[in-house]
């Protein structure tokens, strides 16, 4: 068995559901040509370095197998027909797997450890995103004060200027 990896790049808007259908079509491929799906890792979404079909953002997946290689050209086909994909590119990462089990559970540890920093990384922008909604409704201007100050100033050389 050899080891492939599949990256490719959807459009960015596209939904959690939309994604999920992706998968499910990918592993079902994997499941009906014998292949062995070690994981699928979503990169988020990222900027692209150049325009593709008048997109500068791309939500990129990267699809982790083991297979003799038959099942590569029926991945791509599929990846090809989606109009969502942008871009895909397949290549073999490891000539010779010996031990699948065992590539298997580092495969599935690797799949948690990026899944729980995901999480945590979600949870930190949703608390950075709750304190900058915070911090707009409660009115919290830099530079109020300032320019209350300003307009004091400027009150108070009106007041000078009535006195004389």
């Amino acid at each position: 068995m050899r080891e492939f990896e599949t990256t490719f790049i959807v459009q960015p808007e596209i939904s959690d559901e939309g994604l999920q259908a992706i998968r499910a079509r990918l592993d079902g491929i994997l499941e009906r040509h014998g292949a062995v799906r070690l994981m699928c890792d979503d990169l988020g979404r990222k900027r692209l370095a150049y325009e593709i079909r008048r997109f500068q953002k791309g939500h990129y997946l990267e699809l982790l197998y083991l297979d003799r290689g038959a099942v590569v050209p029926e991945i791509e086909r599929a990846l090809r027909l989606d109009d969502s994909v942008l871009r895909f590119l397949t290549v073999q990462t490891s000539r010779h797997v010996e031990d699948i089990e065992k590539r298997k559970a580092e495969a599935a540890a690797l799949e948690e450890e990026r899944a729980r920093k995901a999480a945590e990384r979600a949870a930190r922008e949703a608390e950075e995103e709750a304190a900058r909604a915070a911090e707009e409704t409660s009115g919290d201007d830099p530079h109020r004060d300032r320019d209350r100050e300003r307009d004091d100033d400027d009150s108070d050389s009106a007041d000078a200027d009535e006195e004389e």
